[in-house]
């Protein structure tokens, strides 16, 4: 704990509004004192188990351990849209080569356009959410019908099945940026995508005037000489304890909703909206989020280079909130959210996608906010106890039951 606090001035920029006269309060070297030359580190190191040279936003993990990315074409093209890591540096076009790039008269459904992320289903298949928008299309272009896509594949890389999106969903030009699966539901399973876009016929930016900041430079969106503020569609999702969770790049917020008014085919769109849960900022836009099997929403926090969680099971909550003693049973409602520092540290830079297995939590730092080559996925153990060299004690954030 810190025993002063120093009041700190920056003098170069003083000089331009008062006239110091060299005057120093508490003369030279005074701010070496007890305080932190750059910022806490929290949580236990980080492991490094591939290094890529481009930038992948999606990522999966399978039974064995396998790493799989994806290469999105947003702003150009890339040799291959997903692939599997086969060593630290190494990587292979998967499920093979074909897939990779659509020819010219090549039926769009039967080949990637512009992958985003590639998931783990409960049942072990791999998903892949495609856009379907090229990287040549104008921006607000609708996406080519086919193109659009969830494409299933098993763990050896065999095709099962492709849903196309449909032509009335693609003609307000959604742009198809991340999807999970739910087995569970209905008949069949449901699959959940967010769309990215801002094109469709009614919409709010959730912050309005939103400014985002990373490693301490702030982000505008400009038009020309024209300083504007950035607005996006819906980006990191994740699917726990019954809900439906999303949050937005260009703001401090996330939300849920319940999984089965979304699938509810008599329901409204203002049923929908009331059902939607706010619960309030988190200190950070969200690039991405995933989930644990006992209820813990992992929220990827751009702005913090951290990791941030909030339990949403009753059972596993520790503290009191709100007159509410910790655990129970039941859902922890909206209000009694708290959200938690899982880990922080200046190697998360804009972690994007990630996925848990066997306890371990991978992640994916893509670096889009450094504007520089390289990128390197990282896991964290998160599911069971343990201390770390340097950890006298294990971390309030990774105790679980």
């Amino acid at each position: 704990m810190l025993s002063h606090y120093p009041l700190l001035s920056f003098v170069p920029a003083a000089l331009a509004y008062f006239d110091t006269s060299g005057f120093r309060p508490f003369g030279p070297g005074y701010n070496h004192g007890a305080y932190p030359e750059d910022y806490g580190v929290t949580g236990p190191p980080l492991d490094a188990v591939h290094d890529s040279q481009n930038a992948p936003t999606g990522l999966a993990v399978d039974d064995d351990h396998r790493v799989y990315l994806t290469y999105p074409r947003n702003s150009g093209q890339t040799p291959n849209n997903v692939v599997i890591c086969t060593t630290f540096n190494d990587e292979e076009p998967w499920p093979n080569a074909a897939f990779q790039n659509c020819t010219e008269d090549q039926d769009p459904s039967t080949c990637f356009v512009n992958v985003q992320n590639i998931v783990l289903d409960s049942i072990g298949q791999l998903w892949v959410v495609d856009s379907g928008i090229p990287y040549t299309a104008e921006p607000g272009s609708d996406a080519l019908y086919g193109g659009a896509k969830i494409m299933s594949f098993n763990q050896s890389g065999q095709h099962i099945r492709t849903y196309i999106l449909s032509q009335d969903v693609l003609a307000h030009g959604m742009n198809a940026n991340d999807v999970r699966i739910n087995n569970t539901l209905g008949t069949n399973g449901y699959a959940f995508i967010t769309d990215e876009s801002t094109t469709i016929p009614q919409f709010w930016p959730a912050d309005e005037g939103y400014v985002g900041s990373y490693d301490g430079e702030l982000v505008y969106c400009w038009n020309g000489t024209q300083r504007n503020f950035c607005t996006t569609g819906a980006d990191g999702i994740a699917l726990a304890s019954g809900n439906f969770y999303w949050g937005v790049l260009a703001s401090r917020r996330f939300y849920y909703v319940p999984q089965s008014i979304v699938i509810d085919p008599n329901a409204t769109d203002a049923d929908v909206l009331a059902a939607v849960q706010d619960p309030g900022q988190c200190a950070s836009e969200q690039a991405g989020f995933t989930a644990d099997d006992l209820g813990r929403v992992y929220i990827f926090a751009s702005e913090q280079n951290a990791i941030y969680y909030v339990d949403t099971q009753q059972s596993e909550v520790t503290e009191t909130v709100n007159d509410t003693p910790p655990g129970g049973s039941g859902l922890v409602p909206a209000e009694n959210y708290v959200v938690k520092t899982l880990v922080r540290n200046g190697m998360i830079q804009h972690a994007d996608s990630g996925a848990i297995k066997d306890g371990w939590l991978y992640f994916g730092t893509n670096q889009l906010n450094c504007h520089r080559v390289g990128s390197t996925i990282t896991p964290m153990h998160v599911a069971v106890p343990f201390v770390r060299s340097g950890y006298g004690l294990m971390d309030e954030g990774l105790q679980r039951r």
